[in-house]
């Protein structure tokens, strides 16, 4: 299927590693020009290289996302070299530390609701104007099961998860008739370098998700990015403001 986004610019925030990355290539297989940002300049050099190597063009711009300065930096170096960015996908990743809120500092509140809620408030701010001036936009952000089931001892990566579904759905209601959509992709786990990490330290845990699903299969993070991906396609028009569940039917379950 062709999804219709060939010669578009992505801008990927969190495109350095795991589903971020994934959906940055998947968006370059489909003839998208991309940029990732992130934190870690190796890993977006890598991504970038790899976007290269399918034919697009591609930039990786290391930035702080919670820097509105280095934002407008790398909106107009964006703007610049690749076009203004009509695909956005929101994947930076969530801090999560598993405590239970007694014991969070307030240091450690504002750091996860600038990381987790604010960087995406900023950058949509950012993409809107581009996407209004082309009446053509897809926001599409990598949400979680845990903004409706809750999580223990993860109050704010739940608060921060919620607070997307919030955003894009404000987005989409003032923006979908101009040709802008906005939604959430949630996930519950996935084959990522930090999964791989935890389950490293418990073997039993990789048996334990698959249990929770109703495939049986933990999915991949080249299976979520092709949810993403049809998402910011032409063909998803009719779908706005919406929270797709891509979790191999976990989110049939309270995993948490």
């Amino acid at each position: 299927m062709d999804l219709g986004i060939a010669g578009r610019t992505a801008l990927v925030v969190g495109g350095g590693r795991g589903i971020g990355r994934a959906a940055a290539l998947a968006l370059a297989r489909e003839g998208a020009n991309v940029a990732v940002l992130a934190r870690t300049a190796s890993e977006l050099e890598a991504t970038a290289a790899d976007a290269r190597a399918l034919g697009r063009k591609a930039l990786a711009v290391p930035a702080d996302v919670t820097d509105p300065a280095a934002l407008d930096g790398v909106l107009a170096r964006v703007r610049d070299e690749l076009g203004a960015p009509t695909l956005l996908v929101l994947g930076a990743a969530a801090l999560y530390r598993p405590q239970k809120l007694q014991h969070v500092e307030d240091a450690e509140i504002a750091q996860s609701l600038a990381v987790d809620v604010q960087s995406a408030v900023a950058v949509c701010k950012r993409v809107l104007p581009g996407m209004l001036e082309a009446r053509f936009g897809r926001i599409v952000g990598l949400g979680s099961v845990a903004a409706r089931t809750g999580v223990s001892g993860g109050t704010l990566y739940a608060a921060g998860k919620a607070a997307l579904e919030g955003l894009l759905r404000g987005i989409a209601l003032d923006y979908s008739r101009r040709g802008i959509t906005a939604n959430v992709c949630a996930i519950a786990f996935a084959e990522t370098e930090r999964l791989q990490g935890r389950i490293a330290g418990d073997p039993g845990h990789r048996e334990k998700l698959q249990n929770a699903t109703a495939t049986r299969a933990i999915p991949t993070a080249d299976e979520i990015a092709g949810v993403v991906a049809f998402l910011c396609s032409q063909q998803a028009s009719v779908i706005t403001g919406a929270v797709i569940d891509a979790t191999a039917g976990a989110h049939l379950n309270n995993l948490w």
